[in-house]
């Protein structure tokens, strides 16, 4: 997955370069000029998420070369015949592998499609929050910068990035899991030589373990919260204008 961003910074780097030329040579405001600057910037964001999340998808789908970090038993290489070592790193406490990078393919299908939904979900979640962002910048720059519909998408978009990243995080966890049963699990092995492992496996037992992140989670309150304020704000507009309606009618 990392190789494929770089080709796309360099389609999309001149891109937001261009964007910035555009900007600058506006005649407008300051703020529309911000404002035009990151429509661009969300729509360039669109096109790198959605193209990962693509290549991410067809690749599982597709029964490609898939990479994942898998979660391992905590372990320490053992070598036996190694001695002296320098430095001695006596003051570490405890040194521990929690995880080994998994470059594999011909994985099962129910680990294939567990990793595609994970990519999907979660780069749709992505691209829902953009989405807000692009029709925000739109509505500004055409004067018209609340209403009904925007406060809908702006609601829509923090449910998406919440329950998006949650479930997205859920399915790639447990494709990574499967991902990992299937390449590093061992039933039996024989060495050769003097070389004598004190685990069950010459290399890293799979577990079932989930990382769960969440600055997604707190970023969709504060989208959450930035939504009931402007709606708050706008019922405090409406009622303005309607008691300085009613006193003009009045005096």
């Amino acid at each position: 997955m990392t190789a494929f961003f770089a080709p796309l910074l360099v389609i999309f780097l001149p891109a937001a370069a261009l964007g910035v030329v555009y900007v600058l040579r506006r005649k407008a405001s300051g703020i529309s000029g911000v404002v035009a600057f990151t429509r661009i910037a969300a729509w360039i964001g669109v096109a790198l998420v959605g193209g990962s999340m693509l290549v991410g998808t067809v690749t599982a789908i597709a029964n490609g070369e898939s990479t994942v970090q898998a979660p391992v038993e905590p372990y320490w290489p053992e070598f036996p015949a190694v001695s002296d070592v320098t430095p001695d790193h006596g003051d570490a406490v405890r040194s521990e592998i929690t995880t080994v990078t998994v470059t594999a393919t011909n994985l099962g299908v129910a680990t294939r499609g567990f990793l595609a939904a994970g990519s999907l979900v979660t780069g749709l979640a992505t691209i829902a929050v953009l989405a807000a962002v692009i029709a925000l910048c739109s509505k500004l720059l055409a004067g018209k910068p609340f209403s009904d519909s925007l406060l809908r998408a702006g609601r829509l978009a923090a449910c998406a990035l919440a329950f998006g990243t949650l479930i997205g995080q859920t399915l790639t966890g447990i494709g990574t899991y499967r991902a990992g049963e299937e390449t590093l699990r061992v039933d039996g092995y024989a060495s050769t030589g003097d070389q004598v492992f004190s685990g069950s496996s010459p290399w890293p037992d799979p577990t079932f373990s989930i990382n769960y992140e969440f600055a997604p989670l707190f970023m969709a309150l504060a989208i959450l919260v930035v939504v009931e304020l402007v709606n708050a704000g706008m019922k405090m507009a409406r009622q303005n204008e309607r008691l300085r309606a009613e006193t003009e009618g009045l005096i």
